[in-house]
């Protein structure tokens, strides 16, 4: 763990770009995908970019945008770049605050202290005598399931053959083929 904390200090001392290296990386790949849009400018602080039937509206004004990512995320996507290039602006003004070096810096710069052996502890009374007690959670009534549910995104691997002819596909119960007799 202080191996792991040290590289990341390192790297963050020795990084001299505005945004850290991931946010500086994710800015130049919203830049790139920003080169494709269109953008027309409706008022001074409204901009409508986009491709086609895929537009969308930017509001400098108040740093919004109609799909919410940019307000959610804080750095501004390939919408909020094109319209910040073609403006004449930074686009690092987009960014917030948090993604700048040295925030990332500021994270590292406090002392971790390796945990002594747990003999060397000293624990107040108060904590000494408290009671721990089991969670109040119950286990939920029926039968538990046999397999993890699979997420929206994942497919089936197994796929299903018939036992009558053996094609793959459907089962038994829906077979049309006329049953394989077995020469002895």
């Amino acid at each position: 763990m202080q191996k792991w904390f040290y590289e990341c200090r390192t790297n963050a001392t020795s990084h001299s770009s505005i945004l850290s290296s991931r946010m500086e990386n994710e800015l130049q790949t919203t830049f790139e995908a920003g080169t494709r849009f269109r953008a027309h400018e409706l008022t001074n602080n409204l901009t409508q970019v986009g491709i086609s039937n895929d537009t969308e509206i930017v509001d400098f004004s108040d740093n919004t945008y109609t799909r919410r990512e940019f307000q959610l995320n804080r750095m501004s996507c390939a919408h909020a770049t094109r319209v910040t290039t073609l403006s004449g602006k930074s686009l690092y003004d987009l960014c917030s605050s948090y993604y700048i070096s040295k925030y990332w810096r500021g994270a590292y710069m406090e002392v971790i202290s390796p945990v002594t052996r747990e003999v060397d502890w000293v624990v107040p009374n108060e904590i000494l005598g408290t009671p721990i007690l089991p969670s109040v959670i119950r286990r939920p009534p029926g039968r538990p399931p046999m397999r993890r549910k699979r997420a929206r995104y994942e497919s089936s691997t197994e796929l299903r053959r018939c036992t009558r002819c053996g094609r793959v596909g459907y089962n038994r119960t829906i077979c049309s083929n006329p049953t394989v007799s077995q020469a002895t």
